[in-house]
């Protein structure tokens, strides 16, 4: 069940989620570094836009996150099991992760607006 059915396993889902997080966190990481570590002149190399590797990752990571926040409420409504064995998950932790992934596509979408105008 669930708002998507998407053909591929729980843990394919899950392993290439992660996979695209951990390549966008590395990279808003090295954008970032470069735009504060060099000179005023350099910035961030343009990989997508033109508004740099920092923003261009940012975008990305919001785009994820808004995508897999259907998976999140359908964790919360159908009694989600992390890892699937243990037992449920109370809803504490859901309130929790609601509220900082709000957080953070908030963050996401300033730090990511440059590549979303230049879009």
């Amino acid at each position: 069940g669930g708002l998507w059915q998407l053909p591929g396993s729980r843990q394919f889902h899950v392993a290439w989620t992660g996979v695209a997080e951990l390549v966008g966190g590395i990279g808003l990481l090295v954008g970032g570094l470069i735009d504060w570590l060099a000179p005023v002149y350099i910035s961030s190399p343009n990989i997508v836009t033109t508004a740099g590797l920092e923003s261009d990752c940012a975008a990305a990571l919001f785009l994820l996150t808004w995508a897999v926040t259907p998976s999140n409420i359908f964790m919360y409504t159908h009694g989600a099991r992390l890892p699937m064995e243990q037992p449920q998950v109370p809803v504490s932790f859901h309130v929790v992760r609601f509220l900082l992934q709000v957080v953070l596509l908030g963050f996401l979408y300033q730090l990511g607006e440059g590549t979303f105008d230049a879009l």
